[in-house]
């Protein structure tokens, strides 16, 4: 819509200097050919005067253009600050609720790229399940699975956040916090001296990667619990 909008002001502009081209290259033909002091009727530089009745009513409709383009910025900026507030309430009630975030369909990422918001897959881990989840059984639903971190996932944090980590060492620790919260169902926060007595090989950067990924969160402590 915002691409519309600007395309049509573009229009109008480019519009408005054709017809202001026209009428001074008219105006000039035609002092050319005129003989001195014709009569009114044979004037034709009366006919430049419906130019300019044109070109007043292409001003008007390029100021309510500007106006509809404005109030719809303003519209288009409500929604995406109503959307990240309504996404953060859900990871929040999603936290505490200890549920496992599900994939967007084709139609919410299509919406999440309209409205200009973060990366649709950092939509996907804001968007979870239904939160009445009375008739989901927890004995039988399905464990999730460990999936380790791409090369590109790596490079999407920042330079000086990610540092010199290596990849197969950063998800060595992912799949040890993995295996420690979910498969072995533990729910206590974890210090990093705790994880290198259990050995595995935390260090602040690598910590400060996954928490930067949405995978880990820190309590005031600094103490680590993994996001799921």
């Amino acid at each position: 819509m915002e691409t519309a909008v600007t395309r049509l002001e573009t229009m109008f502009q480019k519009a408005e200097s054709d017809l202001d081209y026209i009428q001074h290259r008219l105006e000039f033909e035609i002092m050319k050919s005129l003989p001195d002091n014709p009569a009114a009727e044979e004037n034709p530089l009366a006919l430049l005067e419906e130019i300019s009745v044109v070109k007043s009513r292409y001003k008007a409709l390029c100021a309510q253009l500007e106006k509809v383009s404005l109030e719809q910025r303003e519209s288009m900026n409500g929604i995406r600050a109503a959307l990240e507030g309504t996404m953060k309430i859900v990871q929040t009630l999603q936290q505490r609720a200890d549920l496992q975030p599900s994939p967007l369909s084709e139609e919410e990422q299509a919406a999440a790229q309209l409205l200009g918001c973060q990366a649709a897959k950092e939509m996907e881990s804001l968007v979870g399940k239904p939160l009445c989840s009375e008739s989901v059984d927890a004995d039988t639903a399905e464990e999730p699975q460990f999936k380790p971190l791409t090369e590109e996932t790596l490079q999407s944090v920042p330079r000086s956040i990610r540092s010199t980590v290596k990849l197969a060492d950063l998800n060595s620790l992912y799949r040890h916090l993995f295996n420690h919260f979910v498969s072995n169902k533990n729910r206590a926060a974890l210090s990093i001296t705790q994880m290198n007595k259990m050995n595995m090989k935390a260090t602040d950067t690598r910590i400060r990667i996954l928490k930067e990924l949405g995978i880990v969160e820190l309590d005031k402590q600094g103490n680590v619990r993994l996001v799921v």
